[in-house]
Order: C-alpha cells, then sequence, then structure tokens
C-alpha cells in the first residue's frame, strides 16, 4: 500500500488507481478512503483515483497536535506535489468537504479542475445569521442544536466511543431510521440498509480523542466567505432523506458559487454516495467528462 510522510512526520496512506486526469476523493470525519470503494474501480476506468486516508483515519498514523482543518489541506496539497499533480478535481464528503473549502482559502483553485460536494454545508453550527447548521436531531431535545449541544456530544464522544459508533453509522443514513420522538427505529427500511452493519465496524475502528478534536474543528469554521473564490464548476450533491443539511443549504451555495449546480439524490442520507452508488457514479462521471 502507497504512503508517504508529511513535513510534520505524519506517515499518510493513499489508494491510487487508474490513468489520465487526477481525481481526489477526500473523505469525511470517522469515514477513511474505503467509503469510496463503489467509486473508486468505476472511476478509474476513465481518471486517475487518488483516494488518501485523513489523518488518524484509515490506515494513516497521526499526531497529538495538528489536529485541524488547515492541517488537512495542507497534507493534500503536499500529497499532490508529491504525485507531481498540479492539476486535479476534487471531490469531497462531510469534512471532506470542508478540507477542500480550506485547500481554496490558503492556496486558491489555480490547481483544481473541478469540485463535487457531497451533503456538507459550509458552516456546522447554526447562528442569528445561518439556519442551514446542524439540526435538532443532534440535540439532547427537539430543538435546533446548538453551542451546549455539541460540548454534549464531545463529551459523549469521549465517554463511550463503542456506543457512539453506532449513532454514527445511524446518521449518516436516512431521516426514517427514525421516529417522530428521534428514537432509532431497526425496521425502518432505506436505501442501503444493507451497509449499516459495516459502516458500525468502520466507524468503531476510529479514535475517540481524534474525532473530537477534528469535530470541534469543523464547529469553529465559517466557509460561507470562501464560496465566492470558488471559480471553477462545482456539482452540489444532497440526500433528501439526510438527517444533517437542509435544501436551502445548497439553495444558499449555489447563489454564492459562481458555477454551480445543484443535484439531489431522492431517498438517500447524508451517505448517498454509498447508498447509490450507480446514480451517484454516473451523475458525477457526467459532470467530470464534461469539457468546459
Amino acid at each position: 500500500m502507497p504512503f508517504f510522510t508529511t513535513d510534520d512526520g505524519v506517515r499518510l496512506h493513499y489508494r491510487m488507481s487508474g490513468e489520465g486526469r487526477a481525481v481526489v476523493l477526500i473523505h469525511g470525519l470517522t469515514a477513511s478512503s474505503r467509503h469510496f470503494q463503489k467509486q473508486i474501480l468505476v472511476m478509474a476506468g476513465h481518471f486517475k483515483i487518488v483516494a488518501p486516508d485523513l489523518r488518524g483515519h484509515g490506515e494513516s498514523g497521526t499526531r497529538h497536535d495538528h489536529l485541524t482543518l488547515k492541517r488537512l489541506a495542507m497534507d493534500l496539497k503536499q500529497l499532490l506535489e508529491v504525485l507531481n499533480i498540479s492539476k486535479a478535481s476534487f471531490i469531497g464528503w462531510s469534512m471532506g468537504a470542508q478540507v477542500i473549502f480550506e485547500y481554496i482559502r490558503n492556496y486558491s483553485c489555480k490547481e483544481i479542475e473541478k469540485i463535487v460536494i457531497i451533503d456538507m454545508t459550509p458552516k456546522l453550527l447554526k447562528s442569528a445569521d445561518w439556519s442551514c447548521g446542524l439540526p435538532g436531531i443532534f440535540s439532547r431535545k427537539q430543538g435546533d442544536f446548538g453551542h451546549e449541544d455539541n460540548l454534549y456530544i464531545l463529551s459523549v464522544m469521549l465517554d463511550n466511543w463503542e456506543a457512539y459508533s453506532k449513532v454514527v453509522a445511524r446518521r449518516i443514513l436516512n431521516k426514517s431510521l427514525y421516529n417522530e420522538k428521534m428514537e432509532f427505529d431497526a425496521e425502518a427500511s432505506f436505501k442501503g440498509k444493507e451497509d449499516l452493519p459495516w459502516l458500525y465496524e468502520e466507524a468503531r475502528k476510529n479514535k475517540a480523542w481524534v474525532a473530537a478534536a477534528f469535530w470541534v474543528a469543523m464547529a469553529m469554521q465559517d466557509y460561507r466567505p470562501v464560496l465566492a473564490s470558488i471559480d471553477v464548476p462545482c456539482l452540489l450533491t444532497y440526500g433528501t432523506e439526510s438527517n444533517y443539511y437542509p435544501p436551502e443549504n445548497y439553495e444558499y451555495m449555489q447563489k454564492q458559487i459562481p458555477n454551480a449546480r445543484v443535484v439531489p439524490f431522492v431517498g438517500c442520507g447524508h451517505a448517498l454516495h454509498i447508498q447509490d452508488p450507480e446514480l451517484f457514479n454516473e451523475t458525477v462521471l457526467k459532470f467530470l467528462l464534461e469539457i468546459r
């Protein structure tokens, strides 16, 4: 398996296959390059696919510091330099999308050909001027998710990661997993239900302190000012059954990004590329193969 070592001494793993123009797949929090296994082989027939395990995830190492989105963007830039890739398209899922925003904040879009965002917001927490952050399902009580709820989630992560891993796996799937009281419904039917045990096993492999550190890193960010500087074609995808962000989030992003389009995936949640891989792969390949 290929690895490279960052300038702060962390050994990072990545997967690479295919030939041609480069496409980088950037996973979310508590995930890894394995979460793109339904994309890599298909897309490698058209592009050079690079799928890193972000530090602290998958087969990659980590440190007890440098657990920030800025560092993840630096890692990505250094990986591209090691591979002599001067131009690439980026596909970012969840936290992976914020890694892209951070990359653009620090390095601009000059090395980016196209961007695909999978079910993510430019600002995680709601505020007086932002209503598209995390919803009530993440709070202790029904209602908006706030700073106290954020601290509560961090405390739960650090108290019992084994139990919280199940929550992670469930929440990246569909709203229909929960009843009106926001209790888990094991009998619910939804796309990708067969992946739930695998998603749980993958989530539980993570370290609680790494997940908590990156959650804080995301909660601190507001990438809304970055959106207007995205001057390359951008595809915004989201699941209509996502537990995370409302359709208005993507309408806002489309208005802010000069060349963006929105594609909803009906019946999917946060992990739409896992739940409906055929439609996702077809949609994204069509977008990436378009001549500008």
